[in-house]
């Protein structure tokens, strides 16, 4: 056993992991509006997408590459789940050019790449912050190149030669095809393998078509095992190019015989008939996926459930221009300004969750936590838009109240994050969580929870009724968290126990964010007055 091949080898394929985590994190700190805008424009239709990720595939040469990356983008927000559907369809038609430009690889120009990242990150400047994106973009090509080139030596091995052309049996030539594009992580290997063969007269295209459409199945190994760290969109997304690649070859193994000969009909040489396999196979399976998407995205989200929901940063109201009509305006605001209050009922209903269940990740909820962040962005980038016209002072009044909830909004987005990195903590030591705290914790916070979720319901509108509910969940909470600070400031007392001090602070916590909810409910009171 070589273990330094081992070695280089699991070194190569942990840099690239670490390279696309890398990369997923700074498109979601970095990305414009811009970059999000005209990414999502172009994904908007399914055969936009499937446009998109033909090009960007036939550019890169690696269908992989492609898929990681857009499970990348999705796992960040820029992408959504519906709209990456259409780049994983074009990915396997871009790759197909592979079988005519074997040579042609991107992973050749990684490092200038890894080389522009770095001095664009030194250099400063306004351009400073897209650096170590390209770095990141670079180093997952660099470490591409590096398992290939690793695993070089092995693709014109003898008995490897021996053993596929020595396959009589489809089902066989399909597995072939997977494992060798597992192990070399790239479908281009495989095809190309089976093309040099072929021009060598070592196998036919009866044989070799199954081995090519057989790779298609190893393309999605990669794009599984990055997302099984992100979240549940992101998992979807890799699991729906697992899906496409493994239908489209059961489709057309009953049926690989008259493809065959179909293909050997249309003529050229036997490597231009495999090629002319891969690339009919891919365009055939993905209109029939274009055509099927609805219903195959819907068992994708049923084959992977989660509580948690996709999160895409875009506003669901406000529109890019505005329009020009200035009440129109003020009403899109306000449709998005009530939006954002009820993603922070969705958050804080994650965060209480926690401690009720033990449940949900905190990556998800830092996810929404950034997209409540966005929203309020995009709402001031609209009221600026909005204040420049010639307004009267009722719409300077509307104006006030839309920034001040809005402001609020973000305020309390993060005073619910910092519940939650309280909460996260004691879970760390559940030695300091009492059953007796786990049953108060659900006293304090369901008041905390119908209030908001009233406001988010009730919004832009407060009937009396409601504010009457609200102001008694005010009253309910204030004394339930005089009842447990008395507790817990007994613990504290107790020096050896550290469960009064960790409680101490998820209460404070709670009571500052009942305290901005009501501050909110007392400013959407002054819409009455519009």
């Amino acid at each position: 056993m070589d273990w330094q091949f081992i070695f280089a080898l699991f070194s190569g394929i942990i840099l690239f992991l670490y390279g696309i985590e890398q990369f997923s994190g700074e498109i979601q700190h970095v990305a414009g509006r811009r970059f999000r805008n005209t990414l999502q424009r172009y994904t908007r239709t399914r055969f936009h997408g499937t446009i998109l990720g033909a090009l960007v595939t036939a550019l890169v040469q690696s269908s992989t590459a492609t898929t990681v990356i857009t499970v990348g983008l999705v796992n960040a927000g820029t992408l959504s789940f519906i709209g990456s559907l259409g780049i994983i369809f074009g990915a396997n038609i871009g790759t197909t050019i592979t079988a005519q430009l074997v040579a042609f690889k991107l992973t050749a120009f990684a490092p200038v790449f890894i080389v522009i990242g770095f001095l664009i990150s030194i250099a400063g400047g306004r351009w400073r912050a897209f650096g170590k994106p390209i770095f990141y973009f670079g180093l997952v090509f660099f470490s591409l190149n590096l398992v290939s080139s690793i695993l070089a030596p092995y693709q014109n091995d003898p008995m490897l030669v021996s053993i596929v052309a020595s396959l009589d049996n489809v089902f066989l030539e399909v597995l072939a095809g997977f494992l060798i594009t597992t192990i070399f992580q790239s479908s281009s290997v495989a095809v190309g393998l089976i093309v040099i063969m072929a021009m060598n007269g070592l196998i036919t295209p009866a044989e070799g078509i199954p081995i090519v459409l057989g790779a298609n199945l190893g393309t999605p190994t990669t794009a599984l095992l990055v997302a099984s760290r992100m979240n549940t969109a992101a998992k979807r997304t890799a699991v729906a190019q697992f899906l496409f690649n493994l239908i489209g070859v059961l489709l057309f193994m009953p049926v690989m015989g008259p493809f065959s000969t179909l293909i050997t009909d249309l003529g050229g040489s036997p490597a231009q008939q495999i090629a002319n396999a891969h690339f009919i196979f891919n365009v055939i399976c993905a209109i029939i996926f274009l055509v099927l998407l609805g219903p195959f995205a819907t068992l994708v989200q049923k084959l992977v459930p989660g509580e948690y929901g996709e999160v895409v940063f875009r506003p669901r109201y406000l529109t890019k221009p505005l329009p020009s009509d200035k009440t129109l305006c003020f009403s899109l605001i306000q449709e998005e300004v009530g939006h954002l209050i009820q993603k922070n009922a969705r958050l804080i209903e994650q965060v209480f969750s926690i401690e009720k269940t033990g449940k949900r990740e905190k990556s998800e909820i830092h996810h929404l936590h950034e997209y409540i962040h966005y929203l309020t962005g995009e709402i001031h980038e609209a009221i600026n838009t909005v204040s420049k016209a010639d307004l009267s002072q009722e719409d300077a009044e509307k104006i006030a109240v839309l920034i001040r909830i809005s402001d609020l909004s973000h305020q309390l987005a993060d005073q619910i994050w910092y519940l939650c990195e309280k909460v996260h903590k004691s879970r760390e030591n559940p030695d300091v969580i009492s059953d007796e705290f786990v049953h108060g914790f659900t006293t304090i916070t369901t008041p905390v929870l119908e209030n908001l979720s009233l406001l988010s319901e009730s919004f832009p509108s407060l009937l009396q009724t409601t504010d009457d509910t609200m102001r008694a969940n005010d009253s309910l909470l204030r004394d339930r968290v005089n009842q447990h600070y008395s507790m817990h400031i007994r613990k504290m007392a107790d020096s050896d126990d550290e469960s009064g001090t960790v409680m101490y602070g998820i209460l404070s916590a709670i009571e500052q964010i009942s305290v901005t909810i009501r501050e909110i409910r007392k400013t959407v009171l002054l819409i009455k007055e519009w």
